[in-house]
């Protein structure tokens, strides 16, 4: 087999030649090159707050529910067909105000009928007293049997009976008719229309409406043993809860929707005795409701100042990190080095958490910027100013 060779160009020999000496250079430099550093910038910058030291007092909250201080259910005193209802439901209503009216006409004739049976004692005693007048001088004389007198005077006395009977009827019939005309017993809130015109209502059965006073409005909560006892010393005049001292406005209200009502409470009385089965105490506050607002039934929070604590150690929650029940915070120190401190919590106070064990007085925590402090490195403080700290609570 024959193999044909062809000239090899001259350039492209002396490539070959010289090929393996510039891979060689090039690997040379490309190894003795060092990687350029990174230019290092300024410590990340954070936003601290100093650790806090005064007086603040501790508060407790308790669930709690309104409740009307009176609440009267409507019923009928006497039997009849409703004839009007002159209310509006849900409305406010005075003591005294018309509400139903029991058709008259049954009671009214009743009035009339005791009058006459009235009328009639008296003309029956005044002839028994005149049969009395007219014997008495005849026996005296034994000209009548004494036996006629004495039924005489037997006769008088019946009438005069039966005239206080008949007084009593017509008071009664009085009452009755009185009865129809339903009104409210107290100032309050009028609830639902239970019965409409036309139905029959039976005496001191059937319901008509509920009247619920509004205010005041009273608002009762439950609160442990120990709590009451911190309570008490608050109020010591609490067993004579008559007094200013014991009403003086402590109490805060906090609404469903996390709103706090306008209004601060005023202690009513404490209940008689300690609840043996939940080892609660039920307290009664007064709450002014002149916008009625409140209605039975709402329930919310009661927040009152329980005791102050001295000097207390304040630090802002949300400089506070916690791992797997662990509670930290991360401190700048003189140098603007980071540490990370362990500490132990208290109550809460406003925007802060009382700190019992793991800071001092100035220490600086950081607040902003959190996931920028490193323990051990330097970072660039920004310190927040205390009073917007306090603006949150």
């Amino acid at each position: 087999m024959l193999t044909t060779r062809y000239p090899c160009p001259e350039f492209l020999r002396q490539f070959i030649q010289v090929a393996p000496v510039v891979l060689l250079l090039l690997m040379v430099a490309c190894g003795s090159k060092e990687p350029a550093e990174a230019p290092k910038g300024p410590p990340p910058a954070v936003v601290v707050a100093p650790v806090l030291q005064q007086t603040v007092p501790i508060y407790g909250d308790y669930v709690a529910r309104t409740e009307a201080r009176q609440t009267v259910e409507i019923r009928a005193r006497v039997e009849g067909f409703l004839e009007k209802v002159l209310f509006k439901e849900g409305s406010q209503v005075k003591a005294g105000q018309l509400l139903f009216v029991i058709d008259q006409r049954p009671y009214k004739a009743a009035l009339q009928d005791a009058r006459g049976s009235l009328d009639q004692a008296k003309a029956a005693l005044e002839k028994a007293q005149k049969d009395v007048d007219r014997l008495r001088p005849l026996v005296a004389e034994d000209a009548a049997p004494q036996q006629d007198l004495d039924k005489a005077e037997a006769q008088a006395l019946y009438n005069r009976a039966s005239i206080e009977k008949a007084k009593a009827a017509i008071a009664k019939a009085k009452l009755d008719l009185k009865f129809t005309e339903i009104r409210s017993p107290i100032s309050g809130i009028i609830g639902k229309e239970e019965v409409a015109v036309g139905n029959l209502v039976t005496k001191d059965q059937t319901l008509l409406t509920t009247v619920s006073s509004w205010d005041p409005m009273r608002v009762v909560f439950s609160i442990s043993e120990s709590d009451y006892l911190l309570l008490a010393k608050k109020f010591p005049e609490g067993r004579n809860h008559s007094s200013e001292a014991a009403g003086a406005e402590r109490f805060e209200l906090i609404m469903a929707d996390n709103a706090i009502y306008p209004y601060k409470g005023k202690l009513s009385f404490v209940d008689r005795a300690l609840d043996l089965t939940t080892g609660t105490l039920k307290i009664y506050v007064s709450f002014p409701n002149p916008k009625g607002l409140l209605r039975p039934g709402l329930f919310g929070r009661i927040r009152v100042a329980l005791e102050e604590r001295p000097d207390a150690l304040l630090v802002p929650q949300r400089a506070v990190q916690e791992m797997q029940g662990v509670k930290t915070v991360l401190v700048v120190g003189q140098d603007d080095k980071v540490a990370l401190h362990t500490v132990t919590l208290g109550e809460r106070y406003k925007d802060y958490f009382i700190v019992t064990e793991g800071l001092k007085p100035g220490d600086r925590v950081v607040v902003e910027g959190l996931q920028k402090a490193i323990p051990g490195q330097k970072v660039t403080p920004k310190l927040q100013p205390i009073s917007q700290e306090k603006q949150g609570g």
